[in-house]
């Protein structure tokens, strides 16, 4: 069997431990720390900006209803500087709604949302497209 020396298995012992003490303990607290000062950058608007949003539910299929949340955002002179087009449960954008979301931006960034009338077929989704002008209405009220 192999000889090993007092000194090398006490150091080693004291490496695991302070291996397992920081594992265990310096990690919940680099945790809180971080929790506690992080402020999301998406959550913060330039003076005078705001987000108005509406939900709207329709038939997607015959037997499939779908609700959508458009969100936009408005500068201080009511003029749209975003859009964006989530699931209304989950709050994230589907994958299907990207493109609209891409197209539907060029088509209303830099317009004044208390002009706004109605938006023509966005990149195919014409479900969609009826969804977004069914609710401007409620979005024009939120100014």
């Amino acid at each position: 069997m192999f000889k090993i020396k007092k000194g090398f298995l006490l150091i080693a012992v004291v490496i695991v431990v302070s291996v397992f003490v920081y594992y265990r303990y310096a990690v919940k607290i680099l945790q809180v720390n971080k929790s506690e000062d992080a402020t999301p950058v998406t959550d913060m608007l330039p003076i005078g900006a705001k987000k108005v949003s509406a939900v709207v539910k329709y038939m997607a299929t015959e037997d499939k209803e779908d609700a959508l949340r458009f969100v936009l955002t408005v500068d201080k002179q009511g003029v749209i500087t975003e859009v964006a087009t989530l699931d209304a449960k989950t709050g994230e954008v589907p994958e299907k709604k990207i493109a609209f979301n891409q197209q539907a931006s060029v088509m209303i960034v830099g317009k004044k949302l208390s002009e706004l009338t109605a938006i023509d077929n966005v990149a195919k989704s014409s479900l969609t497209t009826k969804a977004f002008n069914s609710v401007i209405d409620q979005l024009k009220a939120q100014l």
